[in-house]
């Protein structure tokens, strides 16, 4: 399943969520603080742990309900790094197995879903992503100028307008934002002109034909990747897939994603 898939069935969660969200975070807590005393303590004496028992509660259901009522998957990431990441930083990037395993298990027992349910797989799929997102961008965290990490936005053919958005938002936080654009036609007019509007504002702009785009795409990404840039990549499954092995181990952190596939129904 695609991770815009998996976000998609989410959505069908979205009003329920908001009466089990409380409940599951504390199924959670509860099931933490019973198992994995001795981890919980030693991240105390770090003072790694912040605020009460009832207010991490809360922020976790706030989580789990802003995940299943975002339509977005460039607005989600964007909440969960700009928001949440000082919330969930500690436990989950010291512990992050034992984090998937226990919120998929909370999960599943509030909703009575079956191992195999595609619900769950969804979960799996989507928590993954944001558990690899966090530990990525946590990274930076004691780095005078983490918030300046370059951004490297790649979109393939029409799916250009997907990143056109990134771009602004990247570039209003002031962040180094380079544009890679695979095609093998011009660029439309009025596409052309929010493009060309971007570059006044200090983005870079690349573009690589489709033909033989294969090792153009090599020695860019070799180039560009140096910097451990935040990725955004925007088009079909198929390319997204692409560009995550040629990023390897660089994850593409968050979308938007374009699924080729049909969404499951």
């Amino acid at each position: 399943m695609h991770f815009d898939q998996a976000l998609h069935l989410l959505q069908q969660l979205g009003p329920s969520m908001e009466q089990k969200g409380l409940r599951i975070a504390t199924r959670f807590y509860d099931s933490l603080e019973a198992t994995y005393e001795e981890e919980l303590r030693a991240l105390r004496e770090a003072g790694a742990q912040d605020g009460t028992r009832a207010l991490r509660i809360l922020r976790l259901s706030q989580l789990l309900n802003q995940i299943t009522n975002q339509h977005e998957s460039s607005e989600l990431f964007k909440l969960i790094l700009l928001n949440e990441i000082d919330q969930t930083k500690s436990f989950l990037l010291t512990y992050p197995d034992i984090i998937s395993r226990e919120i998929l298990q909370a999960i599943q027992i509030e909703y009575d879903l079956k191992e195999d349910a595609p619900l769950l797989q969804a979960w799996a799929i989507v928590h993954h992503q944001l558990v690899d997102t966090c530990r990525h961008f946590c990274k930076y965290r004691h780095a005078e100028n983490w918030r300046q990490q370059d951004i490297l936005l790649i979109a393939e053919e029409h799916h250009l307008g997907a990143v056109i958005d990134e771009a602004r938002h990247a570039l209003l936080s002031g962040r180094k934002t380079t544009l890679l654009h695979v095609s093998a036609e011009e660029l439309a007019e009025r596409m052309l002109a929010n493009v060309v509007s971007l570059t006044t504002k200090g983005m870079v702009v690349h573009h690589i034909r489709q033909e033989g785009w294969e090792q153009q795409m090599h020695e860019f990404l070799t180039m560009i990747t140096a910097n451990d840039p935040i990725v955004f990549v925007s088009g079909s499954t198929n390319f997204i897939e692409e560009i995550q092995q040629r990023l390897d181990p660089l994850p593409v952190l968050f979308g938007p994603f374009v699924a080729a596939n049909q969404l499951p129904s």
